[in-house]
C-alpha cells in the first residue's frame, strides 16, 4: 500500500487516459448489448420497450441478414487468398533485389498508400468504375469495346462483388508487405545457400524454406484480416451502398443501414454485438498465435 502511495501521482497521469477509452469504447460498448434487448426505433425512441431476444431472433430469420454473411465470407476468402499472396510475393522479390536503389523505389511504393486516408482511395475506384465518364468505360470505348461497357458497380452480383474486390490493385497490403519483408530479411542465407547446395531450384527454396520460416507471420497477418474485413463496410457503404439490391450487403453495412437508416437501433445494436462476438473470438485467436510466435 505504501509503494503504491508513493506513486500515486503515476496513477494521476494515467487517469485520464482509462477514463475516456471507458467513457468513448467501454461505455458504448456495453450501453449497444443493453440496446440490443429493447424494441427501440423511431416511433418509440423517447419510450423504448424490452423485447428480450426478439432482436436476435428476427435477425435469424432474415434472409438478407443471412445472405450478408455468405457474401463476408467470399469477401474474406478473396481478402485472405489473394491479398495475402500479393503480399507475400511482392516482400519476397523486394528481398530478392536486395539493397538496390529499384528495391527501394518499391518499398515506398507499397507504403505510401498506408499514408492516405482510406477514403480517397475508395472514392477514386468509385470514380474509376463510374458508368458515364469512369476511366473503365472511357478506355474501353476508346479502345473499341464497347460491348464491355456496363455499370460496373451495379450490374448484377458477380460484377459488383468483383469490381469491389478488384479496388486496390495491386493488392499488395501495406502493413502485411512490411511483416513479411521483415521475415524474409531475417531468414538466415546459410539456408537457401545449403538448399542451392543440394540442387533445390529457386521454387522449391521458397516453397520449403522461405514460406516455412514465416508461417507465424502469415498466421498473425491472417487473422487481422480476418477481424478486420469482418467489421469493414466503407468499401460498400460507398461504392455499392449494398447493391444492386442487396446483393453485396455485408454484415456491417445492414447493421449500419438499420440503425442510421431504417432507424431500428435495437436491432442494429444486435447485429453489432453478434459482430463483437465473432470479432472476440478472431482477436483472441490472435492472441493466441502471438503468444505461439514469442
Amino acid at each position: 500500500m505504501s509503494k503504491t502511495m508513493r506513486y500515486m501521482w503515476l496513477y494521476a497521469c494515467l487517469f485520464p487516459t482509462f477514463f475516456f477509452v471507458g467513457l468513448f469504447l467501454l461505455y458504448p460498448s456495453i450501453e449497444a448489448f443493453r440496446m440490443s434487448f429493447l424494441d427501440w426505433n423511431m416511433t418509440n425512441y423517447l419510450n423504448p420497450t424490452f423485447a428480450g431476444l426478439d432482436n436476435y431472433v428476427e435477425l435469424l430469420q432474415d434472409p438478407i441478414f443471412r445472405n450478408s454473411f455468405i457474401i463476408l465470407l467470399a469477401f474474406l476468402l478473396w481478402n485472405i487468398i489473394i491479398l495475402q499472396g500479393a503480399s507475400i510475393l511482392g516482400a519476397y522479390l523486394i528481398n530478392y533485389l536486395g539493397n538496390t536503389g529499384l528495391a527501394g523505389f518499391f518499398k515506398v511504393s507499397f507504403t505510401i498508400p498506408m499514408v492516405l486516408p482510406g477514403m480517397v482511395t475508395t472514392m477514386f475506384w468509385l470514380f474509376f468504375y463510374e458508368p458515364g465518364n469512369g476511366m473503365l468505360n472511357h478506355t474501353l470505348g476508346l479502345l473499341g469495346l464497347e460491348n464491355w461497357q456496363r455499370i460496373w458497380l451495379g450490374d448484377s452480383q458477380l460484377t459488383a462483388m468483383l469490381s469491389i474486390m478488384m479496388k486496390g490493385f495491386p493488392w499488395v497490403s501495406g502493413l502485411g508487405f512490411l511483416i513479411y519483408l521483415a521475415g524474409f530479411q531475417n531468414i538466415d542465407e546459410s539456408l537457401r545457400e545449403a538448399a542451392r547446395i543440394d540442387g533445390a531450384s529457386a521454387w522449391k527454396i521458397f516453397w520449403t524454406v522461405d514460406l516455412q520460416l514465416i508461417l507465424p507471420q502469415i498466421r498473425l497477418t491472417t487473422v487481422l484480416v480476418l477481424i478486420g474485413g469482418t467489421q469493414q463496410f466503407s468499401d460498400q457503404l460507398i461504392m455499392t451502398k449494398g447493391g444492386p439490391g442487396y446483393d453485396t450487403m455485408v454484415p456491417g453495412l445492414y447493421m449500419f443501414n438499420n440503425a442510421f437508416t431504417y432507424g431500428k437501433l435495437g436491432t442494429g445494436s444486435a447485429i453489432g454485438v453478434i459482430l463483437f462476438v465473432i470479432t472476440l473470438g478472431l482477436t483472441l485467436l490472435n492472441m493466441k498465435f502471438m503468444r505461439e510466435k514469442g
